[in-house]
């Protein structure tokens, strides 16, 4: 049957950062320590792999956003802003999930808060120095494990 090698999770995340972000990338590093479960996955959204991965999700590259790509049952479905940010957690289990309550305020508002935020990112957080890289932490977790072929199938080019 089935190689035994890696479990695959019931559904899959790819998050899509803007690698010259720094608070990007704290996010990143924050996320990737709190997924014991290997669920999600990053990709900075200059990359040529990110940049697939939000063309199947029909998502157009915006660094003004994060962008979550879900993989459930075969479709890549993208979520941007303040939902990408609540899926994410939502998808980390017990008890990061509880903040996907968060989902039922409605997006106009959370979507404002996150606006807000990503519009002044750069002036409190400041840049990367334009290295585009995802932080080390993050990417030595994630060595080795390409991204799960679902999320890289192209929908039909």
């Amino acid at each position: 049957g089935m190689a035994p090698s890696e479990p695959t999770p019931s559904r899959v995340l790819v998050t899509l950062i803007d690698g010259d972000c720094a608070l990007c990338s704290r996010y990143a590093r924050l996320v990737s320590w709190l997924d014991t479960k290997g669920v999600v996955y990053f990709e900075t959204q200059q990359s040529a792999v990110g940049k697939k991965v939000l063309r199947n999700a029909k998502q157009p590259v915006d660094l003004s956003t994060i962008v979550v790509v879900e993989v459930a049952n075969g479709t890549a479905v993208g979520y941007t802003k303040s939902t990408a940010v609540l899926r994410t957690f939502a998808a980390l289990g017990v008890p990061w999930s509880v903040a996907g309550v968060l989902l039922f305020v409605p997006t106009v508002v959370r979507d404002g808060v996150y606006t807000f935020v990503a519009k002044h990112r750069l002036k409190v957080f400041g840049a990367n120095g334009g290295s585009c890289a995802l932080p080390d932490a993050v990417a030595r977790r994630r060595v080795g494990r390409g991204l799960p072929k679902q999320l890289l199938l192209s929908g039909g080019d």
